[in-house]
């Protein structure tokens, strides 16, 4: 009987020992198997992050060279050189970072379209050099240059598609791992009870250590779900302003029992402006708006000046002064834990996370809000750079009008709008008159300034509903909708005295006054078409330069 009991106990021994065994391989499998998903993560992510700087550089050589063929100034040729200099390290990087061979190829179409296009700026701007706008106008018309941009943004968007698709798979991945290993784990602990009560004490606290665990992995793998929700509501934004709807549901799940803002740098990087707030006091009477300002100077923010997070934890801590209440709100706030994170994206800080939390509570995770800011970073920093590109693509970047691109679009909306409604609409032309004799007089600048005053009086004398475009060089166009020719004519006019009215100065001498000339064409009855009520409107234009120009015409 004692021999079969201790055959049992041996036989025993060795399953816990097994379990055991097993048990404790189970961690150094999982560690090892995220360590290596995480670093094919983190590779992924640093080839995204290169692509997405290398179409950057592009947009910044691009913008430059547009700055300097428009204007001529150098200035401009600042963000040029820039982008033109780390293109060539970039491409060395993502080539050494590639895998496998369509990845290689693909940069080696891409590198030859790189070449291209810089040799077409660079021709660009040595043809602005010598021999005028006009020159490296007609090279930009041809359209080479688009052509080039538009395939090399196509064909980084795919490899950041394909890379993204890397990411999640990775991350399904993971989430597999570490389902197989809890319900491994599990297993191994019943069968570990049920073999030897004498091991529960072992094996509760085996059990209980890897239930928290479980439990933070659970936590971890929600927070993610969370981020890359808030990603996604982010991408779906068209501008900063529709932060405050979208934050506020996000930052209480990712940084629950919590309080606290969002900043952003406002243009002129003078101040942060609040841009969206969550949560609520303990004991609700102040909620995170009362405890935040409005505004925040940079230097009243350590996070800000160290560059780095910084915690504010017990009343002898270094507090931020954005952080010190005053007034009725100190005592809502006194001895609250305060965390600063600036948030930085593309080595540029363009905001600041701050989290609070009162006495008593749990201590702020520093990492989770630490990942959070670089999360909001980057879903505000796409926001911003699209925003750019969409007004880039629409406006004049010398007036603030509508370009003609978008005035064509907004010419053939109307008409098929009018045609539905029934409505009328004027399309009015407008030429600045002697304009050259102005650029070549007072130079480039100067006419520059002219055309920016003309376009602050056609926005100035039209209708919210109405739209104001740069059709091209010193023309304009205005479209004013549910108007007819004689209401057009009497806007018309009032505009062309505004112009007639300017007093401009440029570098301490009065300029000459500058007039307009103007033609007003009406839907339906002086064209029915798009091109036909252009056609209208240039032959009233031209009839008020030949009757003397400064005038308005009807057609």
């Amino acid at each position: 009987m004692t021999e079969r009991i201790d055959r049992h106990l041996k036989w025993l021994g060795a399953l816990i020992l097994a379990i055991v065994a097993v048990l404790a391989t189970l961690p150094y499998l999982s560690s090892r198997e995220a360590n290596a998903t995480m670093a094919a993560l983190s590779e992924v992510a640093t080839r995204e992050r290169a692509y997405d700087a290398m179409l950057g550089d592009l947009i910044d050589a691009e913008t430059g060279q547009r700055g300097f063929v428009i204007t001529g100034d150098p200035v401009f040729l600042a963000d040029y050189d820039a982008g033109l200099s780390a293109l060539a390290p970039r491409l060395r990087s993502l080539r050494a970072l590639a895998a496998g061979k369509e990845e290689r190829a693909a940069l080696e179409r891409i590198g030859t379209l790189v070449e291209r296009k810089l040799a077409e700026l660079a021709e660009t701007i040595a043809l602005r050099r010598t021999r005028g706008f006009d020159a490296a106008a007609r090279t930009v018309g041809d359209l080479r240059g688009k052509r080039d941009m538009d395939s090399l943004r196509a064909l980084i968007g795919q490899q950041i598609s394909a890379l993204g698709a890397r990411r999640k798979v990775l991350r399904e991945h993971t989430r597999a791992t570490l389902a197989d290993n809890t319900v491994l784990g599990i297993v191994a602990s019943l069968i570990s009870g049920a073999a030897l009560c004498l091991a529960l004490f072992v094996a509760g606290r085996h059990l209980r250590e890897r239930a928290a665990a479980a439990a933070e992995a659970r936590a971890h793998n929600g927070r993610l779900e969370v981020s890359a929700q808030m990603l996604q509501a982010l991408d779906s934004l068209n501008a900063d302003a529709e932060l405050p709807a979208i934050l506020p549901v996000f930052m209480a799940r990712l940084l629950p029992a919590s309080t606290g803002a969002v900043y952003l740098y406002r243009s002129s990087r003078d101040f942060l402006q609040r841009a969206a707030v969550w949560g609520q006091s303990a004991d609700g009477a102040m909620d995170a708006a009362a405890a935040d300002p409005d505004l925040i100077n940079p230097s009243d923010c350590w996070g800000l000046r160290f560059g780095a997070a910084h915690l504010a934890h017990g009343p002898d801590s270094l507090r931020c002064r954005h952080g010190v209440a005053v007034g009725t709100e100190t005592a809502a706030v006194a001895g609250a834990d305060q965390l600063c994170v600036p948030m930085v994206s593309q080595g540029e800080v363009i905001g600041l996370l701050v989290v609070r939390r009162p006495r008593g509570a749990p201590a702020i995770e520093q990492a989770v809000a630490v990942t959070t800011a670089e999360q909001l970073a980057l879903g505000i920093s796409n926001i911003k750079l699209r925003e750019m590109l969409r007004r880039q693509s629409t406006v004049d970047e010398l007036t603030g009008l509508y370009n003609r691109r978008y005035f064509d679009e907004a010419l053939k909306r109307e008409v098929f709008r009018a045609e539905r409604k029934g409505a009328p609409f004027a399309l009015v032309m407008v030429d600045l008159d002697h304009f050259k004799r102005m650029n070549d007089s007072h130079g480039h600048d100067a006419g520059d300034r002219v055309l920016q005053a003309a376009a602050r009086c056609l926005q100035d004398g039209i209708r919210r509903s109405d739209l104001a475009c740069r059709y091209g060089g010193e023309e304009l166009a205005l479209l004013l909708v549910e108007c007819d020719a004689q209401a057009a004519a009497r806007c018309a006019e009032a505009i062309r005295s505004a112009i007639a009215g300017l007093m401009l100065e440029h570098r301490g001498a009065r300029l000459p006054g500058q007039t307009a000339s103007f033609g007003v064409a009406a839907w339906p009855d002086d064209g029915a078409t798009p091109d036909n009520l252009l056609a209208a409107a240039d032959r009233a234009l031209y009839a008020s330069k030949h009757a003397g120009r400064d005038r308005v015409t009807l057609a």
